[in-house]
């Protein structure tokens, strides 16, 4: 049995799974487990719901691995993916996409940082800026990558970015986000 280092690219992965090696499916998911689940709370403020999205995208993935294989950059497709299952989750729950639990957004890095100071800022801004601050800062992505999980150009993108950590910014006087 194959052993899959931190080494192996999301692409590399998708490619032995395909070829029946499970153990590369089970890499690839303890890679994003958190990450996936973690945006996706970001995004709808509902561990619940996320979860069941989170469960759902893993679900695509194991039946239509040929696509996420090919996919130019594997990570993007399947932050889309997520993305797109937790929007038509809400929709058919009847759910406005805006965050508005108490679930915790992020745990700050840094002690300085009130996190619930800046859960509170991130609950603030609108959908589309608080999905760039979680891709970006969280989930450490480009900007071209943010631009294909979201489906918008990079120029909006980058746009939004600014104009969020402006927002954070403000919120969270002496405190840089």
């Amino acid at each position: 049995m194959p052993t899959h280092t931190t080494r192996s690219s999301d692409a590399e992965l998708l490619s032995a799974y395909e070829g029946g090696d499970l153990a590369a499916f089970e890499a690839l998911y303890d890679r994003h487990r958190r990450g996936v689940y973690g945006f996706l709370v970001g995004l709808c403020g509902d561990g619940s719901l996320a979860a069941d999205a989170a469960q759902d995208t893993w679900l695509a993935v194991v039946e239509q691995t040929g696509r996420f294989a090919a996919a130019q950059n594997p990570r993007a497709y399947l932050y889309r993916a997520a993305r797109n299952r937790v929007i038509e989750l809400q929709r058919a729950r009847g759910r406005d996409r805006r965050a508005t639990q108490s679930v915790p957004l992020v745990r700050a890095a840094r002690p300085q940082v009130d996190a619930e100071a800046l859960n509170q800022a991130l609950r603030a801004l609108p959908d589309d800026q608080r999905e760039v601050v979680l891709l970006r800062i969280y989930e450490d992505m480009t900007f071209p990558e943010i631009a294909e999980v979201t489906g918008h150009n990079l120029k909006t993108v980058e746009s939004r970015h600014r104009l969020a950590l402006d927002k954070l910014r403000h919120a969270l006087p002496g405190e840089a986000p």
